[in-house]
């Protein structure tokens, strides 16, 4: 796997290379957002993304590659633990982050998580998570052999927190996902009641959907 670490702190940036190249992995490291930029995200399997760089913001380059269309599975290492920076990271497009001082084996665990949702593809006709399934070709949901009745919303909730399990979805990225153009017309608290009545359905597995205070919604990953 090609690895691109973008990490102006050279003792973590070697650690990280070390680390993923004992595994048999390709690392490439970058201190700056110009030796970033110079390096095509697409040739790449996963970025590890620092927000503080010499040069500029990593939420620079994070916005940059995102609006070319670029989905290269990326991670934010950062020491910014506020609610604000990691609710923009993931609006923006991140697809987890992970705050210093931080663990190997867990950003290992986190970048693997993420690799296999993106393993899955847009083809997938079956989702899973414990004892739910759900099936994309019929919109139909199950609970073990019970069927759920949920309303169109409800099932794209659903759909949404299955297809990013173990992720932390933002409340605005679930609003505009879901709501779309309706988005103006909708309250803040529609989300709240919504994922409230989802839950309910869901019983007695309501806990796979998790709320992530101040910032939106987790779904966990299978049996967690």
């Amino acid at each position: 796997m090609k690895i691109l670490v973008i990490e102006d702190d050279v003792n973590i940036s070697f650690a990280l290379e070390r680390f993923f190249a004992a595994q048999g992995n390709e690392v490439t490291t970058c201190l700056n957002l110009e030796d970033a930029f110079r390096i095509h995200p697409e040739g790449q399997d996963f970025i590890i993304l620092d927000l503080n760089l010499p040069d500029g913001d990593g939420f620079e380059y994070l916005s940059s590659i995102r609006s070319l269309g670029m989905k290269t599975p990326l991670l934010l290492l950062t020491v910014r633990d506020q609610e604000k920076d990691m609710v923009r990271g993931l609006t923006l497009g991140a697809d987890d982050y992970l705050t210093k001082p931080f663990s190997l084996p867990v950003l290992k665990a986190r970048m693997e998580a993420i690799l296999r949702r993106a393993s899955l593809g847009d083809n997938e006709q079956a989702l899973r998570c414990g004892r739910l399934v759900l099936h994309k070709s019929t919109n139909m949901a199950l609970v073990g052999d019970r069927p759920l009745e949920l309303s169109s919303k409800e099932y794209d909730l659903l759909e949404l927190f299955m297809e990013n399990q173990g992720l932390t979805l933002p409340r605005e990225r679930i609003l505009d996902r879901i709501w779309g153009w309706e988005r103006g017309d909708v309250y803040d608290n529609t989300l709240s009641v919504s994922i409230k009545r989802l839950r309910e359905k869901l019983e007695p597995y309501q806990d796979y959907i998790r709320t992530v205070r101040g910032i939106g919604y987790r779904m966990a990953e299978g049996d967690e």
